[in-house]
């Protein structure tokens, strides 16, 4: 199955990450709007993948029960696949060491000058990388049992079960 491309950047980021909190705080303040998520190089396994979340992040929004207080928030919970905002930043958000991320619009409006402008506010290197089993990494977002795209999406939707 082929779905349209997810509106998503891999970037790269100028120095290996050293601290998470103060890079996030920084995206925050840069970022155009709430639509706007940074989240881990390594957490998208597919285009399917993206979307799905995506889908299920709205579906929550619209229906009033998300867990987290923000879009990306539940986004990257969701991706986790856990009912645990805070543990989900270690999973699905950016981390010390990461030298990659996914700069991620969640409206699903913007250009690919955009995502660039979104790149050059954080002096982040944009890649060419699609969301690929070849860049996830299962493991981390705590998948314990398989590592290809239908894992990945059966994850998300244990986010809201347990």
């Amino acid at each position: 199955m082929t779905a349209p491309p997810f509106p998503c950047l891999r970037v790269e980021l100028d120095v290996p990450c050293k601290d998470p909190r103060a890079l996030v705080m920084s995206w925050l303040e840069v970022r155009d709007s709430e639509y706007w998520a940074l989240v881990g190089g390594s957490c998208l396994a597919s285009d399917i993948h993206g979307w799905v979340a995506h889908q299920v992040l709205m579906r929550n929004s619209e229906r009033g029960v998300m867990k987290s207080n923000s879009l990306d928030g539940e986004f990257i919970r969701l991706l986790s696949g856990t009912h645990h905002v805070a543990s989900s930043f270690k999973r699905a958000g950016i981390c010390e060491g990461d030298k990659t991320a996914w700069i991620v619009d969640l409206s699903c409006e913007a250009g690919s000058e955009d995502f660039a402008e979104h790149a050059r506010r954080m002096s982040f290197k944009s890649l060419q990388d699609r969301p690929d089993l070849s860049v996830f990494d299962a493991n981390r977002i705590g998948i314990e049992s398989g590592t290809d795209e239908n894992a990945a999406i059966a994850h998300i939707h244990l986010a809201d079960m347990r």
